[in-house]
């Protein structure tokens, strides 16, 4: 409960009799200031008293028209409050989306409940940007009196959530030169058996065996109990090394490279869930990690990684084709050592300032960490502690092939297994398909440099993209060689 600026004023009207009595020797002009202070005493109790009502018999409830929503999808959010039938007291309601919400003025968000009034609504909407749970704060109500002389603020009301989603890509193709994969891990070892464990020996039942054991067809085989032995083996880890710098944020608004490559990523973590795998996690920005989890193999944990990387978006876009731009400067930001050694032979005998400048870059390209890249550092750095056992999943572009070869080459000869998924440029070109027969081209140049990561030891290569324009690109060729 608090005074107003107008029950100042009357404070202030009713000291004015008591200085008015002092000047003019007026005792009997004091009365007025106590009246005054009378009068304001009886309307502050009654206000409380009111307003105590007012707070434990008011219900305010905020519903989302959806309990689920896509990222910057509007959401329509509907207010309703119910109030005492017989009060002087004006209420207004401000309900309060989510911190991360858009679009919604404060004013559009308020039902106001007039003295003579039990009930009120409102509706508006908001847009959430942030995938993940969001969830809706106490709506904020606020009372005065008839006369606007006393105020009382609090919260109260209901708290509800919304499950926001990112923008999912269609149709979502991973595979090998046009076809299907058949698995979502790649070609790998072979499928478990359900215990999770390799089989040592199969023997006949003795007392004391467990009926889980218990091997059915060979027991039907040889007409006798038989249990299936199992020996210890350790679980399998499965490190998740996702790609988010600006060279993957080419493609429609939701259907950029990075999406399509997330979507691969939530399956691994869903069917390394399903195996209960260890999982591990790498976000690659230009600058580095941008987010890491350890190896764990709870619920909780494989929560987490699937909230974190419906979070993630590529760097320097907005989730539209502005990723061109950031691709073309991360790809000026390094150089191979090659090139570099190159260039810097051309400035042998220059002794201008520019080639003095000049110099000291190219040649740190050309000496020790010249590979050092994000994703080429990150991948070392997630393989040197954990390479027994354990699966290397790749998730980039084809837009740094050098940077690519380096990391599969790396991760074939640390880890167990490695798979190495990439989003091809060429399918997610801003541009329409005018030129079928060059794109065509481009994507023979993919399927090559795709193969040719195939090829390393331990390692499976798949395309990630649209899988109807990719089959425009594909059956455009098979028609032109009829």
């Amino acid at each position: 409960m608090h005074a107003t600026r107008r029950h100042w004023m009357v404070v202030s009207f009713g000291l004015s009799f008591s200085v008015l009595a002092v000047l003019l020797d007026r005792p009997a002009l004091v009365f007025g200031t106590v009246g005054v202070a009378c009068w304001s005493l009886v309307r502050s109790v009654s206000f409380a008293s009111e307003l105590r009502r007012q707070v434990e018999e008011t219900t305010v409830i905020q519903t989302p028209a959806r309990d689920s929503v896509r990222t910057n999808t509007p959401l329509s959010v509907s207010v309703d409050v119910e109030g005492l039938r017989d009060t002087r007291l004006d209420l207004s309601v401000e309900s309060r989306p989510p911190l991360s919400s858009r679009g919604a003025s404060a004013a559009a968000r308020t039902a106001t409940l007039g003295a003579d009034e039990a009930t009120a609504a409102t509706t508006y909407s908001v847009t959430i940007p942030t995938a993940g749970t969001a969830s809706f704060r106490p709506p904020v109500l606020e009372s005065t009196d008839e006369l606007g002389l006393f105020t009382g603020r609090w919260v109260g009301g209901d708290e509800p959530t919304v499950t926001v989603t990112q923008r999912t890509p269609r149709n979502v193709h991973v595979g090998r030169g046009g076809q299907m994969a058949q698995t979502r891990y790649g070609n790998q070892q072979a499928e478990r058996n359900t215990s999770g464990q390799a089989t040592a020996e199969i023997r006949e039942y003795t007392t004391g065996d467990s009926l889980r054991h218990v091997d059915w067809n060979a027991t039907a085989r040889f007409n006798y109990p038989h249990v299936r032995e199992y020996e210890n083996e350790a679980d399998r880890k499965v490190v998740i090394f996702i790609d988010r710098r600006p060279s993957v944020g080419n493609g429609r608004p939701g259907e950029t490279q990075f999406a399509y490559l997330r979507e691969v990523a939530l399956a691994l973590v869903e069917e390394a869930n399903e195996r209960s795998d260890s999982v591990a996690l790498y976000a690659v920005g230009r600058d580095g990690i941008t987010a890491r989890y350890p190896f764990r193999s709870t619920p909780t944990h494989y929560a987490a990684i699937r909230e974190t990387l419906y979070s993630l978006d590529p760097e320097g876009s907005q989730g539209g084709v502005g990723g061109e731009r950031g691709e073309e400067r991360a790809a000026t930001e390094r150089m191979s050592g090659s090139v570099a050694s190159r260039r810097r032979r051309t400035l042998r005998g220059d002794d201008s300032a520019f080639a003095a400048r000049l110099r000291p870059f190219l040649t740190n390209a050309t000496g020790a960490g010249a590979n050092a890249t994000p994703l080429r550092s990150t991948v070392e750095r997630g393989l040197t502690r954990h390479a027994e056992n354990v699966s290397a999943v790749v998730l980039t572009s084809d837009a740094h092939r050098h940077e690519v070869r380096d990391c599969v080459r790396h991760a074939s000869q640390q880890a167990t297994w490695a798979n190495a998924f990439l989003a091809p440029r060429v399918l997610f070109d801003p541009t329409d398909l005018t030129d079928l027969d060059e794109t065509y081209g481009r994507y023979v140049s993919f399927e090559r440099f795709r193969r040719k990561l195939g090829g390393y030891p331990r390692v499976s290569a798949f395309e990630v993209g649209p899988g109807d324009r990719l089959e425009t690109v594909l059956s455009s060729a098979r028609e032109a060689r009829v």
